[in-house]
């Protein structure tokens, strides 16, 4: 069984493939929930259309969405995919759990202290699981993790640093297990491989019809090498 490379030398072929790529354009917590809730299946760059109408239109305070008429809130992120009503109920549900919990610059808190206790109560916000969690916590500048989204996990399950299991959570521990040790030393760092990985799972490492034929990452690739068996 091939051993899988280092994470570090995974990062420096991709960044080499789709150069540096920028943070995302919010560290807030609260902004990071209503981006995630606010558009449903679609691609990054309709969730940001829909994310700027919506703090353009509507606010990205818990206060300014409370306040706001549920049926505007519906036709500013109706461009957002499917089920907006549903989307918008999200949004309130959100915006009452961070008034609950203190507001914005409360969860701000939460997410830079990173134990398991502000995890858990990130986790209870509409589409935050153990993965959304981490990567608040990240982007706040709380305890490192990768915190891999799907597309990113894909690549480290198919490099072989975890195996995946029929429960998602439990491939997902072990794959941020796996590469732990091998985190970039600041956070700024840790953000950009996550994405690095993120944006190769969507273009090149693709659940269906993957283009390992044009992906730096094959040799060495245990998903490529059990596929040419």
């Amino acid at each position: 069984m091939l051993r899988p490379p280092s994470l570090k030398s995974v990062i420096d072929r991709l960044r080499r493939l789709y150069g540096h790529l920028p943070p995302p354009g919010t560290s807030d917590p609260f902004e990071v929930i209503l981006r995630e809730n606010a558009a449903y299946l679609v691609d990054d760059e309709r969730r940001e259309a829909v994310f700027s109408a919506l703090a353009k239109e509507i606010g990205l305070t818990p206060e300014a969405i409370l306040d706001a008429p549920f049926e505007r809130i519906v036709a500013v992120i109706r461009p957002g995919g499917m089920r907006p009503e549903d989307r918008a109920s999200k949004l309130l549900d959100c915006a009452s759990i961070a008034a609950e919990v203190g507001g914005a610059a409360a969860l701000l808190a939460l997410a830079r202290d990173g134990s398991p206790t502000a995890r858990k109560i990130l986790r209870r916000f509409p589409g935050i699981g153990e993965p959304g969690a981490d990567w608040l916590v990240l982007l706040a500048g709380g305890p490192r993790s990768l915190a891999p989204d799907s597309n990113a996990l894909r690549v480290l399950v198919r490099l072989g640093f975890a195996k995946e299991e029929k429960d998602y959570g439990r491939t997902y521990r072990a794959a941020s297990a796996s590469v732990a040790a091998e985190l970039p030393r600041d956070s700024k760092g840790v953000i950009e491989a996550r994405q690095l990985l993120r944006r190769h799972g969507q273009e090149l490492c693709r659940r269906s019809d993957p283009r390992c034929d044009l992906c730096p990452l094959e040799r060495g690739c245990a998903f490529k090498a059990g596929r040419a068996r």
